[in-house]
């Protein structure tokens, strides 16, 4: 069977690079990434560091799962699952992205380096793994994003505020047990997505979703009241919009998937650019703001 460009496209999964926009946050609400070309350089690298990082990691998800995806309904169209790119290709080009990644951490820092190197244990262990481990999975997606954080800041030689961390972290789970809950409405229509779906139940998710997704705003309120932010009053109203914008997703039309939800959903997405646009324009134009 013949492969295509579009399926090696599919194997690296470069949608699910906007996760990695995180490790340009920190320097980016610093306000220091267009300050000079050596801070914007080490932001792009930083990116495309932990983008390459991920898409080896995605390949080796594929490449664990492939017999199981290969029974699946949907999954089984996946590039290796059917069969249209070997195994063999695949373990070439994930070790190539693995090495352009960790070429780029190295271009970066040390510190940089080690962090993204932390990142790709994680994931790996996830994949081999924790990701049957109910509670532990979803904690290993939320130290996947928080990874991305200090390594942003680390990268960019930036301090980290607790309170964004403690806020990526309540966030991250939340996207963790929607992406569950969304699954589990699913796998109650027939289609078995991955094991650890049976060790959970809606309302366990959806006391969950409740807590994570509150705890996420008032985290998100203390760490703007704490840096003594003026334009709380105006940044709020995004984050309690997209966050329930997301729930309604979740719980509405059963989409939990937080890539899929952010480039389909138009109300999510433009929530998102919006909160970006207005918050960059107060550091900015302004340079009053910083966020950390």
């Amino acid at each position: 069977m013949n492969s295509s460009l579009k399926d090696y496209i599919l194997l690296i999964r470069p949608t699910h690079w906007v996760k990695n926009f995180l490790v340009v946050a920190p320097p980016f609400f610093a306000g220091i990434v267009f300050d000079n070309i050596n801070n914007f350089i080490i932001a792009v690298l930083s990116f495309f560091s932990f983008s390459f990082a991920s898409s080896a990691g995605y390949i080796l998800n594929d490449i664990v799962d492939a017999d199981l995806d290969g029974q699946h309904p949907i999954k089984k169209n996946r590039p290796l699952a059917s069969g249209r790119i070997k195994k063999d290709t695949a373990i070439i080009i994930g070790f190539a992205f693995l090495a352009f990644g960790i070429l780029l951490g190295l271009g970066i820092s040390l510190s940089f380096t080690l962090v993204l190197l932390c990142y790709l244990a994680l994931t790996s262990a996830y994949t081999l793994g924790l990701k049957n481990i109910v509670i532990i999975e979803s904690f290993c997606i939320a130290g996947g994003f928080l990874l991305r954080i200090i390594a942003g800041g680390v990268g960019s030689s930036v301090s980290i505020s607790g309170w964004l961390l403690l806020t990526t972290f309540f966030l991250s789970l939340l996207l963790a047990f929607g992406k569950r809950r969304a699954e589990l409405q699913m796998s109650d229509d027939g289609l078995n997505f991955r094991q650890v779906l049976k060790k959970y139940n809606p309302q366990f998710l959806d006391n969950g979703m409740v807590i994570f997704s509150t705890a996420s705003i008032i985290t998100y309120s203390l760490y703007l009241i704490n840096k003594g932010i003026d334009i709380i009053v105006v940044t709020i109203p995004f984050v309690c919009f997209g966050i329930l914008r997301y729930l309604y997703l979740v719980h509405i039309k059963s989409k939990g998937d937080p890539t899929e939800a952010l480039f389909k959903d138009f109300w999510l997405l433009i929530c998102v650019v919006t909160w970006i646009i207005v918050t960059g324009f107060f550091i900015y134009f302004f340079n009053s703001v910083s966020f950390l």
